[in-house]
């Protein structure tokens, strides 16, 4: 039986009793003739918007930016986060905050699992300030006492000489003559402190530097380590997290979300006062240290030539008020919460669990992704090799896109000669953000082979000679075969194979060519697989040919096309009431539309492309995709993600 019509079922257009099966979004539905082209005009108009929605949001992901297309002779570096990525990211958590609604007990408990709330006490905790090592502490203040004497000077000079600590006073910081003060003192145990009120920063100890005068709340005091002279700042831990948090989290997160992200500091003070009691002392035996080493902390303010900077924020104190006292406990005390200022969507495990960071993809960071250029002379300058050949990542964790942070690099040189690095050295050497990197210094042969495999698994050919060189110079440029994927997936020549397939299957003929070009033009415009075989499945020539009329039988035929299976009895005796009581796309589309079918074609993409079948992350990520555009979406990730590099390398 022919698919036309009448007049205005022009074209291979599936009709049913002299009507036009139409989309109606949630639901099918036959609609009268003269209906017809209005409808499929705005029907298609919606599926261009969404398909054009789709690959721009995807898209834009999944292909490399403009800016990072490197010459020849360079290296293009696109990467994922900032930081080691271990624990809580605090741009994550202040994406939970403000895009999720989460409070900081649930930030929290995602980042740091195995762990549990609890609280300590008030109690004094020392501090490093590496910046100090191996100077002499000059400290001014109001009220100054050493050991618990009035100093009755403006400023006190402590200067280790061999074993022996040397205490003067003087006018101030530029003091030109120091007087020595009489007692006993031993590095260790000798305190400089202020009975001044901690009501300002002129109050308080401010130790004369370079740079200024640095306050701190507190007691200060010096130690002899092994020889070096140190500054140790003794503090309780509230007053020393007023220091740290506003260096770690910026305090205007505060008002961000509408105040929500006040949660993300929240989050940040409780991570921050665990990691510094957890128990993982410096060598001296304090407590903390104030750099990046251990968490960054600057004291209270900083006096220049133009007047105090205070280095606590308000808001920052509000934050650490309302969470005094809290940690994160496991096996009874306080867990170190390592945190990092972007995970890149996805955590790196070890003292914690790896967990998804959706929150790490919030509009404000800017370190959710990143693209840098370098020179590969530079590039082999710092890895200390020869002249590089090729460059590539061969092994990654497996966690999150592109396959995860890089754990293994591969560098072949000029003269043949093949040398691996770990991830992290890499990042350090090359002074990148993250070891979550994809790399794009490519040989004219790895590109050759991932374009021949992409063209055999998408198309079911070899590429001409005009594919290789239209596609060769791309993968060599930017190092991503996620172009190449696109241009074949999105193809009038696969979009043809789409629809012969299903005329074979449901019809049992080749499309006619006016057939052929009307179904391309849908299938461009955002029609998908599932909805054209809504289209020809539930057409009265589907229903001929697979059932020969009878219901039953078009419904196992169904079955047969859709899910490679037969329907049950129950099965069919169902559909067969739903298409009496409703109508044929309705039952194709649930069909089409089931999970049953998603898997079915997803596993031929991962089988047919990756060699096995797809993982739990896998079908989570991508089964609900397969009942939209699943079939374009899929073999372009698939196609760009280093485990299928690697496997085209390797055929």
């Amino acid at each position: 039986m022919p698919l036309h019509c009448g007049v205005r079922c022009a074209g291979p257009a599936l009709c049913s009793n002299g009507r036009v099966i139409e989309s109606t979004h949630d639901n099918w539905s036959l609609r009268g003739r003269g209906e017809s082209v209005a409808v499929a005009d705005a029907i298609h108009a919606m599926l261009r918007a969404v398909l054009v929605l789709v690959l721009a949001v995807t898209g834009a992901a999944l292909l490399p930016p403009a800016s990072a297309r490197a010459a020849d002779g360079d290296l293009t570096i696109t990467g994922r986060g900032w930081g080691h990525g271990r624990g809580m990211g605090q741009y994550g958590a202040l994406g939970y905050a403000i895009d999720h609604g989460w409070d900081s007990a649930r930030i929290l408990d995602h980042y740091y699992g195995g762990t549990t709330a609890g609280s300590v006490a008030n109690s004094v905790i020392t501090v490093e300030l590496l910046a100090m090592n191996g100077k002499a502490l000059v400290v001014t203040a109001p009220k100054l006492q050493v050991n618990g004497t009035d100093v009755g000077a403006a400023a006190v000079r402590l200067t280790l000489q061999g074993s022996t600590l040397r205490v003067e006073k003087g006018s101030g910081c530029t003091a030109t003559s120091w007087t020595p003060m009489t007692g006993s003192f031993s590095a260790g145990s000798t305190r400089v402190a202020t009975t001044a009120a901690a009501t300002s920063l002129d109050n308080l100890l401010g130790i004369c530097q370079d740079a200024g005068v640095r306050a701190y709340r507190g007691s200060l005091e010096v130690i002899n380590h092994n020889g070096t002279q140190m500054t140790l700042n003794r503090v309780r831990v509230e007053s020393y997290l007023r220091g740290v948090v506003p260096r770690e989290s910026p305090a205007s997160w505060a008002s961000a979300g509408g105040g929500r992200g006040m949660q993300a500091l929240m989050a940040q003070s409780v991570a921050a006062r665990s990691y510094a009691l957890s128990g993982s002392r410096p060598a001296t035996g304090a407590t903390t240290c104030d750099t990046t080493t251990c968490q960054v902390y600057s004291g209270a303010g900083l006096r220049t030539g133009a007047g105090w900077t205070a280095l606590e924020d308000s808001r920052t104190d509000e934050a650490i008020r309302a969470t005094a006292g809290l940690v994160r406990m496991r096996s009874g005390a306080p867990a170190r919460t390592e945190f990092s200022s972007s995970s890149g969507g996805y955590t790196a495990g070890g003292t914690f669990p790896a967990v998804v960071d959706d929150g790490d993809r919030t509009a404000s960071n800017p370190n959710s992704t990143w693209s840098l250029t370098m020179p590969l002379s530079t590039v082999a300058s710092r890895l200390g090799t020869g002249t590089i050949r090729s460059i590539a990542v061969t092994a990654r964790n497996g966690l999150g896109a592109d396959g995860g942070r890089a754990t293994e690099v591969r560098v072949v040189t000029a003269d043949g000669a093949s040398r691996t690095f770990t991830g992290s050295a890499v990042r350090a050497a090359l002074g990148l953000k993250s070891d979550w990197f994809v790399l794009s210094g490519v040989s004219d042969a790895e590109a050759q082979a991932v374009i021949r495999a992409l063209y055999q698994d998408i198309l079911g050919r070899a590429p001409d000679p005009a594919g290789i060189a239209t596609w060769s110079a791309s993968v060599q440029q930017t190092g991503d075969a996620r172009v190449v994927a696109r241009g074949i997936v999105m193809s009038t020549e696969r979009l043809h194979t789409f629809i012969r397939a299903e005329y074979r299957s449901a019809l049992k003929r080749a499309p006619e060519a006016g057939g052929l070009s009307h179904w391309t033009g849908y299938m461009q415009a955002g029609t998908t697989v599932p909805e054209l075989q809504v289209y020809i499945y539930a057409s009265d020539e589907a229903l001929l040919n697979l059932g020969q009329g009878d219901l039953g039988r078009w419904v196992d035929g169904v079955y047969q096309g859709i899910l490679g299976r037969s329907a049950s009895a129950t099965e069919r005796a169902y559909w067969v009431d739903v298409a009496r009581r409703q109508d044929r796309p309705t039952v194709v589309r649930s069909i089409a539309m089931s999970d049953e079918a998603g898997l079915r074609r997803l596993n031929s993409y991962y089988q047919r492309m990756l060699g096995r079948a797809p993982d739990a992350s896998g079908i989570g990520t991508f089964l609900p995709m397969m009942r939209g555009n699943g079939d374009f979406l899929l073999p372009i990730e698939i196609g760009g993600s280093p485990e299928y590099w690697m496997r085209a390398q390797r055929r």
